[in-house]
């Protein structure tokens, strides 16, 4: 109890930088014990700067601010107000009560709004969190995000793919929502997602830091794997099955440079990047196509040229298809 009295009479003098050193310890160590004793001496050290501007300004109407004091203290906690009124002593009353006044009247905490950023088929861009970490958005992708991460989490809701660089905040976990009930969970970070609504798989490529894929599996129970870097993993939500391997990174994540990166990449995956890339749609007609596979780095060579790389290398012949459909957006070719 004494050493609490003590503190009341040290806090004024503390706030106007007339305290010593060995009482600077004392009240920092009093502050340490409780994050309650950190609040309050914040919450003071405002209304002492609010009271110097207050004495210049010298217009307090005293009876008003009594006034509004008196509503606003009956919603607060108790303890803090008993503090409040034990430090006051030191100010004048009609000053102080104009200060608190002018406390209780500070602009309460805004609400987060949702963004949505979505691009163009055949487009891509990038944009900056409210917490710094920087999102490139790969074609016809959407991310929704706050204006504002409160509470102790970060959540947006991917649906695409896009290339993420969290920036570190261990204190708050960075969730990417993606389609089918699934999520990745980091805390700073950089990794690639695809989670493309019509396609039959979720994938994740993790460059560098730690990540947790959360998925269901075929019972319907939640499970998590946790990625090392340069290791991608495939989800499947119709089965629940998974898959993890090896990867340099470079072709998942060559995109956002705008640049194509193959490395004995699967044909099937790499017609499924063209398409995103191009704007086209590929008809399969030779099953065989399928288990080729291609290495080459392509950054502003048209498709046609693309083609006929794989024309000359796999024996891949290709072909513009005319849609029936005159509403089609996306040109049909087919590879046989």
């Amino acid at each position: 109890m004494e050493n609490q009295t003590e503190i009341e009479h040290l806090l004024p003098k503390y706030f106007e930088g007339k305290t010593t050193s060995c009482e600077n310890e004392q009240i920092e160590a009093w502050m340490n014990e409780d994050e309650g004793h950190v609040r309050i001496v914040s919450q003071l050290n405002m209304l002492y700067l609010a009271a110097d501007t207050h004495r210049l300004a010298g217009d307090i109407n005293t009876d008003k601010a009594w006034n509004k004091v008196k509503e606003k203290t009956r919603k607060r906690r108790l303890s803090q107000w008993e503090w409040i009124q034990r430090v006051a002593a030191i100010l004048s009353i009609p000053l102080l009560i104009s200060v608190l006044a002018l406390y209780f009247e500070k602009p309460e905490i805004p609400v987060a709004q949702t963004i949505e950023i979505k691009t163009k088929t055949g487009m891509t861009t990038s944009v900056v969190l409210p917490d710094s970490t920087v999102v490139h958005l790969n074609s016809e992708s959407s991310l929704r995000y706050p204006t504002l991460f409160a509470g102790d989490t970060r959540q947006v809701e991917l649906t695409g793919e896009a290339y993420f660089e969290v920036s570190r905040h261990p204190e708050k976990r960075f969730i990417v929502s993606t389609p089918c009930h699934s999520s990745i969970e980091v805390y700073g970070t950089c990794f690639n997602v695809e989670a493309y609504k019509e396609q039959d798989r979720i994938s994740t490529t993790l460059v560098e830091g730690s990540i947790g894929f959360r998925y269901r599996d075929r019972e319907g129970n939640d499970r998590e794997i946790t990625l090392t870097p340069h290791h991608k993993l495939v989800y499947q939500p119709t089965s629940g099955n998974t898959r993890l391997y090896a990867t340099s990174c470079e072709s998942e994540t060559a995109w956002k440079d705008g640049k194509i990166i193959f490395y004995n990449t699967p044909m099937e995956d790499i017609l499924h990047i063209l398409e995103k890339r191009y704007n086209v749609e590929f008809m399969v007609s030779n099953s065989r196509v399928k288990e080729n596979s291609f290495t080459g780095t392509f950054s502003t060579q048209r498709l046609e040229r693309i083609l006929e790389f794989f024309k000359i290398s796999s024996r891949i012949n290709w072909r513009y298809v005319d849609s029936e459909n005159i509403s089609d957006q996306k040109q049909k070719i087919e590879i046989y």
